[in-house]
Order: structure tokens, then sequence, then C-alpha cells
């Protein structure tokens, strides 16, 4: 916890000099799509309290670095961003979600390989239970989709988990893992 209040205040620092006009780099959050990889976005800083709140009535242009300059955005308004004044030129470098992988329990089968399961925590103990605020997600395990069937993983399983995101327009979060249920007949 010391740990992330310090880091956030010390890009409050960085953040609130930028604003003074004394560097080139200001806190900024999307509001959408100008152009390709170009967005509009609103100047932000911290308030009294660590949260960002937008400054003014201005709009500024930036360019998204981690994006091809002839591919349409897909960085989701609302999404806040340290942008750097390069050449005159707003930057801001935003990588779409990747994966993120957590442990789950199988709850239920709802057959063709797809699952629901929910989010678990982990103990000092190594005991594992249901995550805080977690809530029943759909998840298709891929050794069964593979494997057919007979792959089926028991309700009960812990399973790590993968969030990845899909091809569409918007993309959209889909849960993946891979047990194969077959292995434990295996000797």
């Amino acid at each position: 916890m010391i740990r992330r209040v310090k880091h956030i205040d010390q890009l409050g620092r960085l953040v609130q000099v930028g604003a003074a006009g004394g560097s080139g780099v200001r806190m900024v959050r999307i509001t959408g799509v100008s152009a390709n990889n170009v967005y509009n976005a609103r100047p932000l800083e911290f308030d009294a309290t660590g949260q960002p709140q937008i400054v003014g009535t201005n709009t500024m242009t930036v360019t998204n670095l981690a994006e091809p300059a002839n591919a349409t955005g897909s960085v989701q308004a609302n999404t806040d961003a340290v942008a750097l004044d390069v050449g005159k030129r707003w930057v801001v470098f935003l990588r779409q979600a990747g994966s993120a992988m957590f442990p789950a329990v199988i709850v239920s089968s709802q057959g063709g390989a797809v699952y629901t399961v929910r989010e678990q925590s982990v103990s000092a103990l190594g005991t594992f239970s249901d995550a805080a605020g977690s809530v029943n997600i759909t998840a298709q395990n891929l050794a069964e989709l593979s494997l057919g069937s007979g792959g089926a993983v028991t309700v009960g399983t812990i399973v790590l988990v993968t969030s990845i995101t899909d091809t569409g327009s918007p993309a959209t979060v889909r849960y993946i893992f891979s047990h194969p249920a077959y292995a434990k007949y295996l000797s």
C-alpha cells in the first residue's frame, strides 16, 4: 500500500509540474478517436484526495504511438494516460489490454467445453476461497475443445483462467483455460 501511495504521489508531482507549464508532461483523459491513432483528450490533474479531475475546457490532440498510424484507433473513451510533448506534438503509448491470469473454481458445466467459473483468492496458508466481489463468469476449456467431451473438468476443480480480448470491434474480453482432464487417467 505504501508503495502505491508513493507512486501516485510521484506521478502527481510530475503531472502537476506539467500542468504548470514547467515540463512537457500532461495527464490526459481520452475522449474519443479523431482519426486513426490520433485521439481527442482533455487535460487532467490530481485533486487534493489524489483523484484525477478534468482541468478547464481545452481539448488536446494526442497520438498513440502503440498503434499503427494507418489503423483505426481502439483506445476506449475515458482512458487516462500520461502524454509527453515531443516536438510540439502530444504523444501517449497505450497498448490494448493483453491478458491476465487468475485462479478460478469450476462452478458448473454449460456443455461443449464451456464452464461457469468464479475467481479465487489465495490465503497465506495456500487455501482458495472466492475472491472479494467475484462473480460467475463464462470460460472455455481449450484442452476439451481438442480432446472432446471426455476431457470434461469436474465441478470444484481449480484452474488458471486467462482473459484475452477478441478481434471484434469493439473488442470483447473472453476467458479461457486449458485443463486436460484425460491426463488424470494416464499412469
